[in-house]
């Protein structure tokens, strides 16, 4: 893995060629590999849930998606097919075809729409909040009508938790902290090109063919993403291996508990 721009040392600290530009990626630890697929957060530099899944005796390869902390912009996602197609090869890439997944918030959506065209990309699976389901009666809020101070705390019960995304370092240069804003407002955007104005895409009529084993985890206090879909996730997949609901935890459970995350992710690949 190359070295990226300035930028990825503190965001993702590698780099890979992708297209006409790059993705970048986190690799640690020893043992058999596990894939972490990123949410709305992105992966911002070494961050905890990585660290805690390496400390399982697992290799941990997490790729940002295009357009995501560490990646360039994407050029060419029009569609959500093209944003399937894109992490069919970001997986590729990042040589995670067959290895277990920990998927959270979109990345666990765009893990399951792969995961029903393609089943061998992944195997096991462990997915924190996806979106993808629709209920009108119990809806998903909008994380992106509202100001970044409240969209951080409707991402993490725990604003610290998200603290290696929101906050630059304090002895960051100014260039860097610019560069850091420019690579949160892409990441939003990416994010919001996924699933704004509402993140129904129709999965739930492909969830019939996810065969891999699934094993779901969702925050209690998840504020955009109600706790009540964890059910509801459970009743359409075809191979539920478990169901995890965390105290104290919101959308991205996998920030605020990483320990449990990782606890799970242990138990559901041995």
């Amino acid at each position: 893995m190359n070295a990226g721009a300035p930028l990825a040392g503190h965001f993702a600290p590698g780099t890979l060629p992708y297209r006409d530009g790059h993705i970048g990626i986190v690799e640690l630890g020893e043992g058999p590999t596990v894939g972490y697929l990123h949410g709305m957060l992105g992966n911002p530099g070494v961050h905890a849930v990585l660290e805690e899944l390496a400390a399982t005796g697992h290799r941990v390869v997490a790729p940002s998606l295009p357009g995501f902390t560490g990646s360039s912009e994407p050029e060419g996602l029009r569609t959500l097919h093209d944003w399937v197609v894109a992490t069919s090869e970001v997986v590729d890439l990042a040589g995670l075809a067959g290895a277990p997944l920990v998927a959270s918030s979109v990345g666990a959506m765009l893990a399951l729409e792969l995961a029903a065209v393609r089943p061998e990309a992944f195997g096991s699976m462990v997915l924190v909040a996806p979106f993808g389901l629709w209920d009108d009666s119990d809806p998903v809020a909008d994380p992106f009508g509202t100001t970044l101070s409240v969209q951080r705390a409707m991402l993490t019960e725990d604003t610290a938790a998200s603290a290696a995304f929101f906050d630059d370092p304090a002895d960051l240069p100014a260039d860097m902290v610019v560069e850091h804003g420019v690579h949160r407002y892409l990441t939003r955007t990416a994010a919001a090109q996924l699933i704004w104005p509402l993140p129904e895409w129709g999965l739930a009529e492909r969830l019939h063919r996810v065969r891999n084993p699934v094993t779901l985890v969702h925050g209690a206090k998840d504020r955009i993403i109600p706790a009540s879909y964890l059910e509801r996730w459970a009743e359409a997949l075809p191979n539920v291996a478990g169901t995890h609901l965390l105290d104290d935890a919101g959308h991205q459970a996998d920030f605020d508990q990483p320990a449990e995350v990782a606890r799970i992710a242990a138990a559901a690949f041995a």
